[in-house]
């Protein structure tokens, strides 16, 4: 019997032990075998990163929920909530999702737990729907490239700078004092418009200018690109895409290995999404006078309106266009296929 009891309790310790491994090894985070792997396309991010699509399934913000991350299938089908978090910058890749928090925009008791911490940079596990902290403080843009976040990092005094950090979280760098948007990031480098500090432009620090610079993914100075009054920076295929402030906001283009800048749409524009295969661009024009979405066949600068009305938030997936109210009241999508428009469906 006392032979008996002791066999028991070896095979217990082992299931513990086993137990106690495989619990740690689920907690582990798997790193991207693709030095390039990318997590959202640099036009959905410039849009806010709302919309992501993963292989067959889309992620996504929805707007009828507090901008709580939902998933569904690829034709829109079997919606339902991810995380009960206020999500933007989505990024998705594998098995793992990033967002930025906002639950700060949300109704939460302030003295809940909850309420400490409702903002920061987090990694979901897509199937698990395990979810870990990379980061608690208040940021916004943030792009997954390799195995690193790259994204806009607050401190108090500082304000917003731009920083890397390991997916596992693990490895913090502050890359640029600056509250460089890293929406493009391709081939090791970062590219964005300048935007310093009033502080830095005043120590000398900083140039005042708002043009496309580059800066090496590791860090160090950055260098000039494109010189203007820049702003709306994306990349698609061999070009990067950007409105000029100081032509009345109208979208041009340039090589990302140089060049003369190309006009695409005079109008006065909002925002823009390019397709994937660079195509057909989508844009809000804002003129006061035609406000809609309108679409542009980039080789014959066809341009025709598709929607009258004033919307933002435009987000490409694979078969359709998602865009969102100027109050984020209302999400519709239209099908590439057809140009078909409507609402999107709120209910999981």
């Amino acid at each position: 019997m006392k032979k008996k009891n002791i066999i028991i309790g070896v095979v217990v310790i082992i299931a513990v032990i086993v137990g106690l491994v495989l619990f740690r090894m689920s907690g582990r985070v798997t790193m991207y075998s693709d030095e390039r792997t990318v997590g959202n396309t640099s036009c959905n991010l410039l849009n806010g990163g709302l919309v992501c699509q993963v292989k067959d399934t889309i992620y996504f913000s929805n707007p009828y929920d507090e901008g709580n991350m939902y998933q569904m299938d690829s034709d829109l089908s079997h919606m339902k909530r991810v995380v009960n978090d206020n999500a933007s910058y989505i990024n998705g890749a594998g098995k793992y999702l990033f967002y930025t928090k906002r639950n700060d925009q949300k109704t939460i008791d302030s003295d809940s737990f909850m309420a400490m911490r409702s903002t920061g940079l987090y990694r979901v596990n897509a199937k698990t729907k395990n979810i870990s902290c990379i980061y608690t403080e208040p940021t916004q843009v943030a792009t997954l490239y390799g195995n690193y976040i790259y994204y806009q990092h607050y401190d108090q005094k500082k304000g917003l700078e731009l920083y890397s950090e390991k997916i596992d979280g693990t490895e913090e760098k502050m890359l640029l004092p600056e509250a460089c948007a890293p929406y493009v990031i391709t081939d090791s480098s970062i590219y964005y418009t300048s935007l310093p500090s009033a502080k830095a432009v005043k120590n000398g620090e900083a140039r005042p200018d708002h043009s496309i610079r580059r800066i090496s993914i590791h860090g160090g100075e950055p260098e000039t690109v494109f010189d203007g009054n820049l702003t709306g920076l994306s990349r698609q295929g061999n070009y990067l895409y950007f409105l000029d402030m100081s032509d009345n906001y109208s979208l041009k283009r340039i090589p990302i290995d140089g060049g003369q800048a190309e006009t695409l749409v005079s109008d006065r524009i909002a925002t823009y999404n390019v397709s994937e295969n660079g195509d057909v661009l989508y844009c809000q024009i804002d003129n006061q006078k035609n406000n809609g979405l309108y679409e542009l066949n980039i080789s014959t600068h066809d341009l025709k309106e598709i929607k009258s009305g004033n919307f933002n938030y435009l987000h490409l997936t694979s078969d359709y266009l998602f865009y969102e109210t100027y109050d984020q009241s209302e999400m519709y999508v239209m099908e590439l296929a057809t140009g078909k428009h409507s609402k999107l469906p709120y209910k999981d």
